[in-house]
């Protein structure tokens, strides 16, 4: 079983700090008033935790992890006030070609970046603009930016050079029976990854690994659980307070609503993304909420991040 769990963190290891997608199994099942979508998943690559040593003579003592927790724990992000609402021109979708997504995942990045940067810097950090690439799930070496995802993958989100990179795989979105709800997921997966950038800029993606030391496999999965849940709840902050320009209303948002209700672990083998319950909790508070408040997975009862 241990095994099992370090295959899905250390991969991590490979790229540094890094927040991805392994997973997000969907139900199968849908109403019939809703069309069917195909949340994507994002995995985690996380480094592996250092494990805890003992004190030897005439060696110093181990790291008192206590303090650096503490900013993941209480960080200003939660205090920064609520996501703005932002000038975001959204173009007709098209999600019919690896150059379309990107272009289109772009524009959306763009309109986090601006969202973004002023709760960013209110946290004390500075925000950087991430990048975007589309890749192949059957050819993933021809995208080097995104190599070696986890072939379970979707998308994922991870650190290399002086930013942050988006990743996701075109297979993922085309073809879709229903263009809308394709659409709605993709902006929903973008909005994910973007809470992952959000966490390594403020440093909570980079702390975060330390609340795993001497904890077992079960504890360190539900501090990745935290993890995601935590970025899928600030995606959907962005979303709220962007309704508007996102046309998540009406139908749009009941779609959305489907969307963020059935993603979750209880369709796969590793509990680490949180069940869909929890997923739909966070989500959803988040969205109705636009405030980063709402998404402190890191204090919440274990049951809300199952």
């Amino acid at each position: 079983m241990l095994r099992r769990l370090e295959a899905v963190i250390a991969i991590g290891a490979l790229f540094g700090l890094v927040g991805c997608a392994r997973t997000e199994p969907v139900a199968v099942v849908s109403p019939t008033s809703i069309p069917t979508a195909t949340p994507t998943p994002t995995p985690t690559r996380t480094p592996i935790p250092t494990p805890t040593r003992r004190s030897t003579p005439g060696r110093p003592a181990p790291t008192d992890w206590s303090n650096l927790t503490d900013p993941v724990l209480h960080h200003k992000l939660y205090s920064a006030g609520k996501v703005p609402a932002v000038r975001c021109a959204l173009p007709q979708p098209n999600l019919t070609s690896k150059a379309a997504m990107v272009a289109y995942a772009k524009v959306l990045v763009g309109c986090m970046d601006k969202a973004w940067a002023p709760v960013v810097e209110k946290s004390d950090a500075v925000l950087t603009p991430p990048e975007v690439f589309a890749y192949s799930s059957k050819r993933p070496a021809a995208t080097p930016e995104c190599s070696d995802p986890p072939t379970t993958s979707g998308a994922f989100y991870h650190w290399s050079g002086l930013t942050g990179k988006i990743c996701f795989a075109v297979e993922r979105y085309l073809g879709a029976d229903d263009p809308v709800a394709n659409t709605i997921d993709f902006q929903r997966m973008i909005a994910h990854e973007y809470g992952h950038h959000v966490q390594r800029s403020v440093g909570i993606l980079t702390l975060y690994t330390e609340l795993m030391h001497g904890k077992s496999e079960t504890g360190q999965l539900e501090v990745l659980r935290r993890k995601e849940l935590q970025a899928s709840c600030l995606g959907a902050a962005f979303l709220g307070a962007n309704k508007a320009a996102f046309r998540l209303s009406g139908e749009r948002l009941e779609i959305w609503r489907y969307i963020v209700q059935h993603v979750g672990d209880e369709y796969g083998e590793v509990r680490d993304h949180g069940s869909r319950k929890n997923h739909g909790y966070w989500s959803i508070r988040a969205f109705d909420s636009a405030n980063p408040a709402s998404c402190n997975t890191f204090t919440a009862p274990a049951k809300r991040v199952s």
